[in-house]
């Protein structure tokens, strides 16, 4: 087992259980997830990380790329600082501090979320995990058992009906087609990673099942574009909740976010997405009157 310290400033339960990946399960008190193509099991004491790898990975190549993954490189802390814009947003900052923005796979991240469109985080575990196992590799560690994720070939060359007895319903052909565009190029994920935010959201809003949320989710969760902001459902409702008080057009708050949370938009949007997941009076009079009051 190998020890990252002096990781400060970081929370691996909130990172890991704020709806960012779906492939990760809480054992006791640690975590065990498949990340490209190796199991890592993850627990934190105090500011040290004690991992456990599948693979027989140098140390020096490795732990550059957990903390990338971790994305404990970035100066969250001063992100933090500059969409600290109201005590409801110091609230939600101060509950979940240390909570940071995975830097997940592409490939992965694409097909993900392309599975999580009108689905529920369990439906989309299972299935993912279904996938994992018929199309992609088996891996052990210490008695743990998962399964990398298909790689984009596998996928391409699956049957719909392979796909379908997956779970994946009506969400099989958008998920094939992006892998065949990805097998072919039409797709070039290698390209998408050194567009800008503008550039790699419109390339991947050009496949089939893909809209602005979802090549949002990936922009945010894969590329690092923090600007990013994926409107679902909760974050549809938490804005005009706590900013509107009225229903707004995704437009009114993109154009809001922007404007007042800057480019750290989507930390500010997670924070805010995970807090009222962990806080049922999220709406209550108090909580809205800090905003009120600010």
């Amino acid at each position: 087992m190998m020890q990252i310290q002096n990781v400060t400033d970081f929370s691996l339960k909130y990172t890991l259980e704020s709806g960012q990946s779906f492939r990760w399960n809480r054992i006791d008190n640690a975590y065990y997830g498949v990340v490209e193509g190796r199991i890592l099991k993850i627990f934190q004491e105090g500011t040290t990380l004690h991992v456990e790898n599948s693979d027989d990975e140098d140390e020096i190549h490795f732990v550059p790329f957990l903390r990338h993954y971790l994305d404990i490189e970035r100066d969250v802390p001063k992100i933090l600082t500059e969409v600290n814009n109201d005590a409801y947003m110091h609230r939600a900052i101060e509950k979940l501090w240390g909570m940071r923005i995975l830097n997940q796979e592409l490939w992965e991240t694409v097909a993900s979320f392309i599975l999580s469109q009108n689905n529920n985080v369990p439906r989309i575990r299972g299935i993912i995990r279904r996938l994992s196992e018929r199309f992609g590799k088996h891996l052990t560690l210490a008695g743990y058992v998962d399964y990398s994720f298909p790689n984009p070939d596998a996928l391409a060359e699956a049957t719909e009906e392979e796909l379908l007895a997956c779970g994946t319903g009506y969400r099989a052909t958008y998920l094939r087609n992006a892998a065949q565009a990805v097998v072919s190029g039409e797709l070039p994920l290698t390209l998408v990673k050194q567009m800008s935010y503008p550039e790699a959201k419109q390339a991947l809003m050009c496949r089939d099942g893909i809209g602005e949320k979802v090549a949002d989710c990936i922009c945010l969760f894969s590329l690092g574009h923090l600007p990013a902001l994926p409107i679902d459902v909760w974050i549809k409702r938490i804005f005009e909740t706590l900013y509107f008080r009225r229903s707004a057009t995704h437009r009114e708050i993109r154009h809001f976010a922007d404007s007042y949370f800057g480019d750290g938009a989507g930390y500010a949007q997670q924070y805010l997405f995970h807090y009222v997941h962990e806080c049922p009076n999220w709406a209550d009079a108090e909580h809205l009157s800090l905003i009120e009051s600010t």
